[in-house]
């Protein structure tokens, strides 16, 4: 029965290191994507989109690499890029809630107490980004303690089972 979690649990950690890679896979063709798209005749456009193509290759690069390593069982440091990532994109599908909120809330109030409210909420929703990184490092630190044993593993020790 225990042999049988750690291989759950193995296969679970495989599955978000695959969703790693797939995610560097889709920031590599969404910078490539954009070099196509490159506005020939603004220059503000042009810096912005080269600034922003860079960028998702550098994050393509930071996410494809270590998934890759932690598909193999050979480091475990893309467990904080995973959950930057969920706790990014926890942000970006909750933010459309917080303009209804917000809109709703402060309808007739001063311009004053309006950006109070704005600033209150916002920094609400940064703390349930923070929340969901943190929670989601704890449970794949337990995850990778399930299935590779309660020995201190390091961020890029090699594991001592090969599958």
């Amino acid at each position: 029965m225990a042999q049988q979690k750690k291989n759950i649990a193995r296969l679970v950690l495989q599955g978000i290191s695959i969703i790693g890679i797939l995610c560097g896979f889709a920031f590599f063709s969404s910078a490539i994507v954009m070099i196509f798209w490159f506005p020939r005749d603004n220059l503000t456009q042009l810096c912005i989109l080269l600034i922003m193509s860079v960028w998702m290759v550098i994050l393509g690069a930071f996410m494809l690499y270590p998934s890759y390593k932690m598909l193999r069982g050979r480091s475990f440091g893309v467990i904080k890029s995973i959950s930057a990532l969920l706790a990014l994109m926890s942000f970006s599908l909750i933010e459309p809630f917080n303009e209804v909120l917000t809109t709703s809330v402060t309808g007739e109030m001063s311009i004053v107490t309006k950006s109070i409210v704005n600033f209150a909420s916002f920094l609400l929703f940064v703390l349930f980004s923070v929340l969901v990184y943190k929670v989601s490092v704890k449970l794949l630190e337990r995850l990778k303690e399930a299935a590779y044993g309660h020995k201190n593993i390091s961020g890029t020790q090699n594991s001592t089972d090969k599958q």
